[in-house]
C-alpha cells in the first residue's frame, strides 16, 4: 500500500517523467519527497534535478493501480485504454512505430533522456552508472535503443533509411538489434559492430549472430555488476 502523501506529494509522484522519473514539482515538495526516501537529487553542478528513487518508484505504481482499480469500480463498462502522457519520451526502436523528429529539437530530448537513464543508474545502483538498472531490465527494448540513439547511431525505419533497428528476441532478457537499409550482409555487419562498441561502452553485453538467411543480428543484454 502506497504511504501517506499530501496531494502535493502524489501529483510530483504520479506526474514524474515516465521515463526517467525526474520530478518536475515545487523545490520544497521535491525536498520533502527526499527527506521521505522517495526522491534523489542528482546532476551535475547547476544543473541537479530530483528523481524518484527506487522506493519513490515502487510508490508510483501503488498510486497508478490504487487508482485504476478506483476508476474500474467507478465505471460500469470497461474503461478505454489510456493514452500515452502528453510529452512523454519514447526512444526511437528503428521499426517505424514510433518514427521520431530527427532534428534538433529531439537530439536535446534523446541526451535529456539519456542523463535522466544515468540519474537512475545512480539512485538505483548506489552511484554505479556503468550498468543498466533494474528499471531498464524491465524495459529492454527502449533502454537499448535509447543507448543507441544517445550515442548518435541512426535509426532505422523510413522508407529510405539505413539504421539499427530493435525488437524483442526468443531469449529472455536479452533484445535483437538487427540493422536496415543495408547494401549487403557485411556492411550490415560493420554496422552493428559500431552498434556493438557503442552499446558495450554504456553497460550492455553483445553476442553476434547470423539468422538462417543469413543476416546479422546482435543479442544484447544488460550486463551484471563486477
Amino acid at each position: 500500500m502506497a504511504r501517506t502523501l499530501t496531494a502535493a506529494q502524489r501529483r510530483a509522484v504520479t506526474g514524474s517523467d515516465p521515463a526517467t522519473g525526474r520530478l518536475s514539482a515545487r523545490a520544497d515538495v521535491c525536498a520533502a519527497l527526499a527527506a521521505a526516501g522517495l526522491a534523489v537529487r542528482h546532476g551535475r553542478s547547476g544543473h541537479h534535478g530530483y528523481y524518484l528513487s527506487e522506493e519513490g518508484l515502487r510508490q508510483r505504481a501503488a498510486l497508478a493501480a490504487a487508482g485504476a482499480a478506483r476508476q474500474a469500480a467507478d465505471e460500469a463498462s470497461p474503461p478505454a485504454a489510456p493514452a500515452a502522457p502528453g510529452g512523454a519520451f519514447t526512444a526511437d526502436d528503428g521499426t517505424g512505430t514510433a518514427a521520431a523528429d530527427r532534428g534538433p529539437g529531439r537530439t536535446a530530448e534523446v541526451a535529456a533522456a539519456w542523463e535522466g537513464l544515468i540519474g537512475i543508474r545512480a539512485v538505483l545502483l548506489d552511484g554505479v552508472t556503468d550498468v543498466p538498472a533494474p528499471w531498464e531490465r524491465e524495459r529492454l527494448v527502449h533502454a537499448v535503443a535509447l543507448a543507441l540513439e544517445a550515442a548518435g547511431c541512426p535509426p532505422g525505419g523510413g522508407p529510405d533509411a539505413s539504421g539499427y533497428a530493435v525488437a524483442l528476441s526468443g531469449q529472455q532478457g536479452a533484445v535483437e538489434v538487427s540493422w536496415r537499409g543495408a547494401e549487403s550482409a557485411g556492411a550490415a555487419a560493420g554496422s552493428l559492430a559500431r552498434c556493438a562498441v557503442l552499446l558495450e561502452a554504456r553497460g550492455w553485453q553483445c553476442t553476434r549472430h547470423r539468422d538462417r538467411a543469413g543476416r546479422p543480428f546482435l543479442l544484447v543484454s544488460p550486463r551484471r555488476r563486477a
